[in-house]
């Protein structure tokens, strides 16, 4: 009895921890990111391929599932450049820490050249409806 109530109360913070470091369910609809002049819709279903840490990439080396412009991260609507600027989150093509919207959508553009407009456009494409 007493080795199983050992056993018990060892497993059940395994279980706990493991819980809690589980990503959140991924949104089942579009997210609609409010920019300084653009909307974006961003649907993680299109993105299921790409591993979450490649977008939601780690803070303090560890893994975070906000939302790109939560306060305090990528929360500048209004800045071009600079790491808490959204644009430049979304739209920077080279040096930043992380990958950036536009560094996977070139990629993709290059194997399949007839998806530019939809990939790339800044009006009446995938990002900006």
């Amino acid at each position: 009895m007493k080795k199983s109530f050992v056993l018990l109360c060892l497993f059940i913070p395994i279980f706990a921890l493991s819980a809690l470091a589980a990503p959140p369910p991924v949104p089942t609809t579009p997210l609609v990111v409010k920019g300084s002049k653009k909307e974006v819709m961003f649907p993680h279903a299109a993105h299921q391929k790409v591993e979450c840490v490649v977008c939601h990439h780690l803070v303090k080396g560890e893994e975070n599932f906000q939302k790109c412009a939560t306060a305090g991260c990528h929360d500048d609507l209004t800045a071009r450049k600079g790491k808490k600027s959204m644009y430049a989150t979304v739209h920077e093509k080279t040096g930043a820490k992380h990958k950036t919207c536009i560094e996977c959508h070139n990629k993709v553009v290059a194997e399949k050249t007839d998806m530019k407009k939809e990939m790339l456009g800044c009006a009446k494409s995938k990002c900006h409806p």
